[in-house]
């Protein structure tokens, strides 16, 4: 974890991060920065990358939209941190219940459409796991951490989510110290001062 700007400073100094920006995964011998080509680089190493040109293709696409919709539940702290400071609690979880469910009023139809569209399926591409089964779960789970039952009017989303999460190694993952649990009340205040802090913000 990074605590101080100046170990941040060190990491572009040292070269680590090819375009002086987070996320950072080592991995294989690589760097690798910037989310969507990581997503990419571990969906081929784990065969999930879709069947065909088409399946691949529409899975970028998902995750281009996963990408775009993700800033609702990442921003919620950050917007409602003035109000937490000022031990506003309740007023924080109103608002910050307001913007989630405008983010997810915006993104979830679109998704549902394309679930709909592969009905046949239990997957969202094609007849078997790709990388969007997993961001599409990723999201859902997200969203709905922040704002407990919003999957109640998605189904299809639902559905996505409870197969990826029923994996063996994803339900082990998200019962481990390595699933940072969504930061709420004095949680969410060290954690938007800490962001802030690396950051220089």
């Amino acid at each position: 974890s990074l605590d101080t700007p100046e170990q941040f400073a060190k990491m572009k100094a040292d070269g680590l991060l090819l375009f002086g920006q987070l996320p950072l995964l080592e991995i294989d011998g690589y760097k690798l920065v910037q989310s969507q080509a990581i997503n990419r680089y571990l969906a081929r190493r784990g065969g999930i990358e879709g069947k065909t040109d088409h399946e691949r293709v529409v899975c970028d696409m998902i995750a281009e939209t996963v990408n775009d919709s993700i800033g609702g539940v990442i921003g919620y702290p950050f917007r409602v941190l003035f109000l937490l400071k000022q031990g506003k609690d309740k007023e924080a979880e109103e608002q910050g219940a307001r913007n989630v469910q405008a983010a997810i009023d915006r993104a979830f139809p679109k998704f549902e459409k394309v679930i709909e569209a592969n009905k046949n399926s239990k997957f969202i591409v094609g007849s078997s796991l790709t990388y969007a089964d997993v961001l599409v779960a990723a999201l859902a789970h997200a969203y709905e951490e922040a704002l407990p039952k919003c999957l109640d009017k998605y189904p299809g989303m639902k559905k996505i989510r409870d197969n990826v999460i029923s994996i063996p190694s994803v339900a082990a993952y998200l019962k481990s110290d390595l699933c940072f649990q969504f930061p709420r009340g004095k949680v969410a205040i060290e954690y938007c001062d800490n962001v802030n802090k690396v950051l220089s913000r």
